[in-house]
């Protein structure tokens, strides 16, 4: 049966969500079931989600409000969405201790990181600066730089590859790193675009965007359909 996976998403002032296409298309060409998970604060609802789906998926998007790391909001922090915030770190407390596998992406492995304890670089350019483009000038669904893939990690495993191309769209990036994970890759400035839960049965969490890549390169396919083979062991029959 295929797996469902629960997606986290946009939630704005009004506590409206909304997901852009390009996450939904990549769950379901990979064999998933994707059901958008939408704002609510009841945990009893938070724990029925979290038990109705086979993994979750957080996305990109707003910054992560910098007092959930511990720090005042710098003037280069950009708009941040206190309400997917609440969601998120609900969702993701409730389903980490249960072992579902679980993926990040952009936003989403920054807030997996803040959830463990880590911190966040609230803006690149004046905190880290690098001749890498991390908010690149090329096309949404273009590549932009390299990425290091970290020997003896789950994702050299998967690849078999030291060197992958990705995309990037964020000034914010993983500072510290939060409890139990591991850098898979980098960029070549230093910048974690790859993490990975040492002692969890499944968490990924990449900086760049694979789903904005999934129809022209293998190695984006291949994230997204290993997150589903797992998900899918866990399924119902």
């Amino acid at each position: 049966m295929p797996p469902i996976i629960g997606l986290l998403a946009a939630v704005d002032g009004e506590a409206t969500t909304s997901i852009f296409r390009p996450y939904v298309h990549a769950i379901e060409v990979s064999g998933g079931v994707p059901l958008l998970l939408p704002y609510t604060e009841n945990e009893a609802v938070i724990r029925r989600f979290v038990g109705l789906c086979d993994g979750l998926f957080f996305t990109g998007g707003m910054d992560i409000v910098p007092a959930r790391y511990g720090e005042q909001t710098s003037a280069c922090c950009d708009e941040t969405q206190p309400l997917r915030d609440a969601l998120e770190f609900a969702v993701f407390n409730e389903a980490f201790p249960t072992g579902k596998p679980l993926l990040g992406i952009c936003r989403g492995a920054q807030l997996i990181n803040v959830a463990l304890g880590g911190t966040l670089y609230q803006d690149l350019p004046s905190e880290r600066p690098s001749p890498i483009a991390h908010r690149q000038s090329e096309g949404k669904f273009e590549f932009s730089h390299d990425i290091t893939v970290l020997p003896d990690t789950p994702l050299h495993a998967l690849l078999g590859t030291a060197h992958i191309c990705g995309n990037s769209f964020h000034h914010q990036a993983v500072k510290t790193l939060g409890e139990g994970l591991a850098v898979m890759a980098t960029a070549d400035d230093g910048v974690i675009e790859g993490l990975w839960a040492v002692d969890h049965p499944y968490l990924r969490a990449y900086q760049w965007h694979p789903e904005r890549l999934y129809d022209k390169d293998e190695s984006s396919r291949v994230l997204f359909q290993d997150f589903i083979s797992v998900c899918a062991k866990g399924a119902r029959s």
